[in-house]
């Protein structure tokens, strides 16, 4: 079996369709039916359901599928690795990072690379967390600067920075700050700016609320997370948002709600992570020392 027989099963299984894939492959649609044809008879079984809608991965189909990405995904690293022993040096390095983590940290780290490595090149791409790690297992990513998921897939590996909290923040005069500590049940029937649905952070929200047999918070506004969205949407008003680090000047007027760490923990572990095993460039290794040192 050749790589291309790999990226032509790919290419079919990612749209389903051997006409949308053999378009995107620049071949014919007989060619690559019989690319599938070749595929399946090596392996002694069939790969895919043909349906009136496409082309359906089976069990076996859906097995094999999962070890040809990893397939490519070797392949790749050790094209990166052959050129970076070729050239002394891999000249982009891909960085994905959190709308969430600190300027400093980022910029910092990413301003000295830049000056020690004059040729060097980033392609540095903002996403949510769970988009992150989609990419980042899908191989478009070299790193990414995240909060660490508290479960994580056993095929990346990470590296905590710092930690810190997300804070339950709402207008200095909300009457909910006269009380001393909070329970969940005593944010019950607030509204809230809160991020969309899919975001972890949003998630966690509703499942400790759901888990003490309480409604799911009230969203008024859902968006992508953003420290000045939040401070913007909720100030003078009974809505209460969340903020992920400390206020300071910047949201005068707002103040953190203090919710009993029992009833809904809010800290997070924030560091780097890359695929376990991946090939990582010289500039990669670098960058994730610069971090290291922007945080001692």
């Amino acid at each position: 079996m050749e790589t291309r027989d790999l990226d032509y099963l790919l290419a079919v299984s990612a749209h389903g369709s051997v006409g949308q894939a053999a378009e995107m492959l620049g071949i014919t649609q007989p060619a690559l039916t019989k690319a599938i044809q070749r595929i399946e008879m090596q392996l002694g079984m069939p790969l895919f359901e043909r349906t009136s809608r496409g082309m359906k991965p089976l069990q076996a189909g859906n097995a094999f599928i999962a070890r040809a990405r990893r397939i490519q995904l070797e392949y790749e690293d050790a094209l990166k690795e052959m050129q970076g022993i070729r050239t002394g040096e891999q000249g982009i390095l891909r960085l994905g990072y959190s709308p969430s983590v600190p300027n400093s940290l980022l910029v910092g780290a990413c301003r000295q690379l830049l000056r020690e490595r004059p040729v060097a090149r980033l392609r540095m791409r903002q996403k949510m967390a769970r988009d992150l790690l989609d990419s980042l297992l899908a191989g478009e990513l070299d790193l990414i600067l995240a909060p660490i998921p508290r479960k994580l897939p056993e095929n990346l590996s990470a590296h905590e920075l710092f930690s810190d909290r997300i804070w339950i923040v709402a207008d200095e005069d909300h009457p909910l700050h006269r009380l001393p500590e909070l329970s969940l049940a005593a944010l019950a029937g607030q509204e809230w700016v809160l991020p969309a649905p899919h975001i972890l952070l949003r998630q966690q929200i509703d499942s400790a609320f759901l888990a003490q047999g309480l409604p799911a918070p009230t969203v008024r506004v859902d968006l992508d997370f953003s420290r000045v969205s939040v401070f913007q949407l909720i100030k003078g008003t009974n809505m209460l948002g969340l903020i992920s680090m400390d206020l300071g000047d910047k949201a005068k007027g707002m103040r953190p709600l203090h919710v009993a760490a029992h009833e809904l923990d809010l800290r997070r572990r924030i560091g780097v992570m890359h695929r376990s095993g991946a090939y990582l460039s010289p500039l990669a290794h670098r960058l994730m020392e610069l971090f290291r040192e922007q945080v001692d």
